[in-house]
C-alpha cells in the first residue's frame, strides 16, 4: 500500500503526478487512501523497541503501568453499576447523588488499586530450560503461592491481545494454548508486556520450541515439533493483507442484522421497564386505551419499527465487523503463521502449522451468492471463546474469492493445499432431501398445540378479557412468527440438501454441510483421530447412514454429514482403514 499522495518518480523519470491545486477539497480517493492508511497499518501495531532474547532472562513482572491499567478495569464496572443505582435521584434532580457517586468511585478505584499492586506483585513469570514458568499468589491460605510449567513443544497457538485500554497505556497480554482443559484460565496468561518485548517473546517461544522438537525421539517429532525445520528464517515468506473496497465488503457481507436488531428490542424493551419501575413512564391501568388510541395504525407502526431495528442492527453489524477485520495481517514463516486484525482492540494468534487439525471455508447467504468466503483454521485449544470466535477457530482469510482458496492455502498452509480444485464430490440422494425436510417440520405439531393449550389456559383464567390489549397481539405474534420459522427451516433444509458434498483425495477429507451457512472442511487423514458411520432404525430402511469424524481438536463442526448413502459411508471406512 503507497501512502497518501503517490510515490515520488525515480531519478530520470519524468513526473507524471497531476498537480495539486491549492486549498482543493480532498477527493474520494484521497479519503479512501487516508481511512486505508489508519485502518491497515503497514507495520504491525504490535511492533515496538527492540528486544534481545537477553532480556528475557530472568524473572519478570508485568509492566508498573499495568497496575493502574487493571484497577481501571476493575473499579469500572462497579463504578457503572453505582451509576445505575442512582439514576433514578438524577433523574428526580437530586444534586446529593453525584457527590455520592464520586466519592464511590474514589473508594472502587482505592481498592481496585490494592488488588490490582498485589495481583502485580504476585504474579511473575520466566523461562527456564524446561518450559515458561508462571507464579501466581500471595502465599498464605487461599491466595497460596502456586506455579505453572508450560513446555515450549506443548505450546499450540500464541495469542497476543491489546484492548483500547491496553492500547493506549501501551500494554499486550500473551496468552499460551496448549489445549488443555478449560479450568487453567488466566494460568498461562502473561499480561502486562510491553510491546517490542511480547514480540521478542512470542519469537523466543517458538525457537526454543522447535529447539525441543529436534530433541524428541524420533517417534514423537511430528507431534510436538510440527514437522518443523531445526532453524527457519524470521522473514516471513508469504504475507496477505485485506485493504479497500475489500475490507469494506468483507464487513458488509458478514452481517448479522437479525441478532443486532434482537439485541436492539430487547434493549429497548428494558430500558422502557426501567422508566416504568421509576415512575418516568407512566402506561399502568392504560393499557386498553393506549391500544384503542394506536389500533388503526398499529401494523405501520410495527413494520416501520422492524425495519428500522433492522436498518439500525445492519449498520451496527457493519461497523463491528469493519473495526474487527481493520488491519488484517496474515504472515507465513517455516513452522507458524501469525495473523493480527482489529482496529481498537488488536488481536495476533500465532499458531504451529503442525498443529492444524483441518481448514473450514465459511459462506454465509451474501458471500455465497458473490463467490467469496472465510478460511479458518481448527487447532488443538481448551473450549471457550478468544476474540469473538471459539478459541479453537483462527481466521486466516476474512474475505477471498473461492477460486482463490487453493493458491492461498498453498502459501500459508501447504498440508491442505491443492484439494478444492481437484477432490471428486459426490452429491445426496433424494431420500435424504426428504428426511431433511420431515426434520424440518417434525416440531410444527407439538408447538401448534402447545400455541393452542396456552390459549385455551388464557381464556379459562381470564387473562385474555382482563390484559387482552396486550395478550392477543403477542399471540398473534407468536403465530406467524412460527409460520415464518417454519419456512425458514424447509428453506435451509433444502439449502443444505442441495449442497451437501462428500469426497475425498489420498490424503484429505472434504465434507460440504450447511444451507444458509455453507462450511467446507478440509481435514487431513492424519488428523483424524476416528471415523464411525452409524444409522438408525429409519436410515437403515431408507438405505443411508451418518458419517462422523473426530480429530484431536475440540470443536468438530462441520466434520458429520447426515444420510449418505450405505455404499458411500463403507467406502469412507475402507479410505480410513489402517494400511500396511
Amino acid at each position: 500500500m503507497s501512502p497518501a499522495g503517490g510515490t515520488p518518480p525515480a531519478p530520470g523519470e519524468k513526473d507524471v503526478r497531476p498537480p495539486a491545486p491549492d486549498a482543493a477539497p480532498p477527493s474520494a480517493a484521497s479519503v479512501e487512501r487516508e481511512l486505508e492508511r489508519l485502518a491497515v497499518p503497514r507495520r504491525s501495531l504490535f511492533e515496538g523497541v527492540d528486544t534481545t532474547p537477553e532480556t528475557l532472562r530472568g524473572t519478570h513482572r508485568a509492566n508498573p503501568l499495568s497496575v493502574l491499567a487493571e484497577a481501571i478495569k476493575m473499579a469500572s464496572g462497579l463504578v457503572v453499576l453505582v451509576a445505575f443505582g442512582l439514576a433514578r435521584d438524577f433523574f428526580a434532580g437530586d444534586l446529593l447523588a453525584l457527590a455520592k457517586l464520586v466519592l464511590a468511585a474514589v473508594g472502587i478505584f482505592a481498592v481496585c488499586l490494592l488488588l490490582s499492586f498485589a495481583v502485580w506483585r504476585a504474579r511473575t513469570w520466566e523461562l527456564t530450560d524446561e518450559g515458561v514458568r508462571l507464579c501466581w499468589g500471595l502465599g498464605w491460605g487461599p491466595f497460596s503461592r502456586r506455579s505453572l510449567t508450560v513446555p515450549y513443544e506443548h505450546i499450540h497457538t500464541v495469542s497476543m491481545n491489546s484492548s483500547l485500554l491496553d492500547r493506549i497505556f501501551g500494554l499486550i497480554a500473551l496468552d499460551l494454548d496448549t489445549g488443555a482443559a478449560a479450568s487453567e484460565g488466566d494460568a498461562s496468561k502473561i499480561s502486562g508486556l510491553r510491546a517490542g518485548e511480547a514480540e521478542a517473546l512470542r519469537a523466543e517461544l517458538f525457537r526454543r520450541r522447535r529447539v525441543a522438537g529436534d530433541r524428541a525421539p524420533a517417534g514423537e517429532k511430528n507431534a510436538s515439533a510440527g514437522d518443523a525445520p531445526s532453524s527457519s528464517s524470521e522473514e516471513p515468506l508469504a504475507v496477505f493483507s485485506l485493504e479497500g473496497r475489500k475490507l469494506a465488503l468483507a464487513a458488509a457481507s458478514q452481517m448479522s442484522a437479525g441478532s443486532q436488531a434482537i439485541a436492539l428490542v430487547v434493549l429497548l424493551v428494558n430500558g422502557a421497564n426501567q422508566l416504568i419501575e421509576w415512575g418516568l413512564l407512566d402506561v399502568v391501568g392504560r393499557g386498553d386505551e393506549l391500544m384503542a388510541g394506536l389500533s388503526p395504525m398499529i401494523v405501520p407502526v410495527v413494520l416501520a419499527f422492524l425495519a428500522l431495528a433492522l436498518l439500525l442492527g445492519a449498520a451496527v453489524s457493519f461497523v463491528v465487523n469493519l473495526v474487527r477485520y481493520a488491519g488484517y495481517r496474515v504472515e507465513r514463516y517455516a513452522d507458524r503463521v501469525v495473523v493480527e486484525h482489529g482496529l481498537l482492540s488488536r488481536s495476533s494468534r500465532t499458531l504451529a502449522t503442525g498443529r492444524v487439525q483441518y481448514v473450514a471455508v465459511r459462506q454465509g447467504i451474501i458471500r455465497q451468492l458473490i463467490g467469496y468466503a472465510e478460511v479458518t483454521a481448527q487447532v488443538v485449544s481448551a473450549p471457550g471463546e478468544k476474540d469473538g470466535e471459539p478459541s479453537g477457530s483462527v481466521l486466516l482469510h476474512p474475505f477471498i474469492r473461492l477460486g482463490e482458496i487453493d493458491a492461498f492455502l498453498a502459501e500459508v498452509l501447504p498440508d491442505c493445499s491443492g484439494v478444492l480444485g481437484h477432490v471428486e464430490l459426490g452429491k445426496l440422494g433424494p431420500v435424504a432431501r426428504r428426511r431433511a425436510v420431515v426434520r424440518a417440520v417434525i416440531w410444527w405439531p407439538f408447538a401448534t398445540a402447545i400455541f393452542l393449550g396456552a390459549q385455551w389456559l388464557f381464556g379459562l383464567s381470564g387473562l385474555l378479557e382482563s390484559a387482552g390489549w396486550l395478550l392477543e397481539p403477542l399471540l398473534i405474534a407468536a403465530g406467524v412468527l412460527s409460520v415464518v420459522l417454519l419456512v425458514g427451516l424447509i428453506v435451509d433444509a433444502l439449502r443444505a440438501w442441495g449442497a451437501a458434498r462428500y469426497g475425498h483425495t489420498a490424503r484429505e477429507l472434504v465434507l460440504v454441510t450447511g444451507g444458509l451457512t455453507r462450511l467446507t472442511v478440509i481435514a487431513p487423514r492424519v488428523r483424524l483421530q476416528c471415523m464411525e458411520v452409524r444409522a438408525n432404525p429409519f436410515q437403515r430402511r431408507a438405505g443411508v447412514a451418518t458419517l462422523s469424524a473426530r480429530t484431536a481438536a475440540s470443536d468438530a463442526d462441520g466434520l458429520e454429514l447426515r444420510d449418505l448413502p450405505e455404499e458411500a459411508a463403507d467406502e469412507f471406512l475402507a479410505w480410513y482403514r489402517p494400511r500396511s
